[in-house]
């Protein structure tokens, strides 16, 4: 019984020194973690009050409270450094964002898009640090284009291409022929539109954004009828 008992001991005793352990392993990796982000949302309001040009490594490190050599443990420069906030922002930004899959098959095509222009602008709304930051980055023209421009424009070609494909889908037989590459012409005025929704925004906060999605759908629905 007590040879049992030692044992049980034992083995309790090894499961909670493998926890203390592993506890240990993880909190590097939790402190690394929360130092990127601190980091990241330095960088986010440097660049929103200096612009590309005014953000600094040495402002960043000013404004996190982080010494140097944790900002370059992260981060090689300070292109890598806005590329991984373009990044982070736009992983927020897509839990919100709408599927621009095909419709069902019993679905009303402007009931369909009026769902999906509503959420997109919705999560612009609640989740503009990924456009501001988008925005800021393609205004402000350098000599070499910076890695997170570059970043930014690849992203908004995905969704652009998403969008696209969802008017292939819901357009009538032989568009294709009729008007020539109009399923990108509606997915990049959709786009253009949400960036003029996003500035107007800031400027004056008082938006119907609900209202906006729904002039937006029957515009492009209007548009798709006539040249579809």
């Amino acid at each position: 019984m007590k040879s049992k008992a030692t044992a049980s001991r034992r083995a309790r005793a090894g499961r909670i020194g493998r926890r203390e352990t592993g506890a240990r392993a993880d909190r590097p990796r939790r402190q690394g973690a929360q130092s990127r982000l601190r980091i990241l949302e330095a960088t986010f309001e440097l660049a929103h009050e200096l612009g590309y040009q005014g953000t600094s490594i040495s402002k960043v490190v000013e404004r996190s409270g982080l010494p140097a050599s944790s900002v370059y443990w992260h981060f090689a420069d300070k292109d890598a450094l806005f590329a991984a906030m373009i990044e982070h922002s736009f992983e927020q930004w897509r839990a919100a964002l709408p599927k621009w899959t095909s419709p069902a098959k019993d679905g009303f095509r402007r009931d369909e898009l009026k769902a999906r222009i509503r959420s997109a602008i919705a999560s612009i709304a609640t989740n503009p640090e990924f456009w501001r930051l988008g925005l800021l980055l393609s205004l402000q023209r350098q000599p070499v284009e910076p890695r997170a421009r570059l970043l930014f424009k690849e992203i908004r070609r995905r969704v652009i291409a998403n969008m696209a494909s969802f008017w292939k889908h819901v357009l009538p037989r032989g568009h294709e022929r009729r008007a020539p590459g109009l399923p990108d012409l509606l997915a990049r005025f959709t786009m253009a539109t949400a960036d003029g929704l996003f500035v107007a925004a800031q400027i004056d906060s008082d938006c119907d954004y609900d209202r906006f999605a729904d002039l937006l759908a029957d515009m492009l629905e209007s548009a798709a009828a006539r040249l579809g």
